[in-house]
């Protein structure tokens, strides 16, 4: 039995620049991190030559792979080449899914790597991580961008650039210091708005010309927040942040409503930065408080929002057998 463990993920400036249509013309940057809240896959061959299927709420048992209504697991199965192999699968989050934390991106890293080790090949995380952009990106036209199955693979704060040529993923050295103050500045919210990315993503696509100043200025805010982490200017980082949201919320696309108008503006009256995380309106808050606004911003949410704990997570996808 092969069980493999996959980070979710928080983007932080660069976010929908990631997009095929936008990276592959002029480039995209992200600046994200992982968080220790996880995507998890259980496998094993299926001693009754069905394929066994457990995942969110749902419960497939089918002969065939292309029975399966899964997208993520049947491509999973073809890309892997265990197409005629009976497996029972299970998938499990920390998390609910389609909440803005690259679950998607997660679970295929997760559904890759499993199915890989279950025949005892070992692939890099650059390698999973470029397998599940195509199923994403590719063969399911726009499930994602490029970011999220990037981050959730490799772990850790990573600076990824993407370009027609490929994902292109740097580590972000951060001193002890400024990775402790960082961390202490930012808090973490569930507010319950779960919603698909791919609606909101397609309409971006489709009206990309309608939005390119504001994305280029995102492109730029991402490549700025590199040397303002390193250096460890919280506040601006916090401004960063909130950038991020507020270009976002003018692109096309389902990116705003009046619940992400009125907690944007709230918090910011409190000298803090929100983000919604995802290409979508989230189902979660994170809010940068640089000048330590954490118990107002927490007296603030406790109507209508659950505090998460969380911490940044090092370590990437990895596979075990048990």
């Amino acid at each position: 039995m092969i069980v493999t463990k996959t980070p979710l993920r928080l983007p932080l400036a660069g976010g929908l620049t990631d997009i095929k249509s936008y990276a592959h013309q002029f480039g995209g940057v992200t600046l994200s991190m992982a968080i220790d809240k996880h995507v998890y896959v259980i496998i094993k061959a299926s001693m009754d030559g069905f394929f066994d299927l457990r995942y969110s709420d749902a419960h497939e048992k089918v002969v065939t792979h292309a029975d399966i209504k899964n997208d993520l697991i049947r491509e999973a199965l073809k890309v892997t080449g265990l197409v005629d192999q009976p497996l029972q699968l299970v998938v499990m989050t920390d998390l609910a899914g389609e909440s803005g934390l690259g679950t998607s991106g997660a679970v295929c890293v997760g559904l890759l790597n499993a199915m890989y080790r279950f025949q005892g090949i070992e692939k890099t995380q650059q390698e999973l991580l470029e397998k599940a952009a195509h199923i994403e990106v590719e063969v399911l036209e726009g499930a994602s961008g490029y970011h999220d199955p990037a981050i959730c693979a490799l772990g850790d704060i990573r600076y990824i650039e993407y370009d027609k040529h490929g994902i292109h993923p740097k580590s972000v050295a951060l001193s002890e210091e400024v990775r402790s103050r960082f961390q202490e500045s930012l808090l973490f919210f569930y507010g319950g708005h779960h919603a698909k990315s791919k609606p909101s993503l397609n309409l971006l696509e489709s009206h990309l010309d309608k939005g390119l100043d504001h994305l280029h200025e995102i492109k730029a805010i991402g490549i700025e927040l590199l040397p303002t982490l390193i250096a460890g200017d919280i506040q601006r980082v916090g401004e960063i942040i909130g950038e991020q949201q507020r270009l976002k919320m003018t692109l096309p696309g389902k990116f705003t409503d009046d619940y992400v108008q009125r907690t944007v503006a709230n918090v910011r009256e409190l000298g803090a930065f929100a983000q919604l995380p995802g290409g979508k309106v989230s189902a979660f808050v994170m809010v940068c408080c640089p000048n330590g606004q954490q118990d107002a911003v927490r007296d603030l949410m406790k109507d209508g929002h659950q505090e998460v704990p969380f911490a940044i997570e090092p370590n990437g996808t990895w596979a075990q057998t048990v």
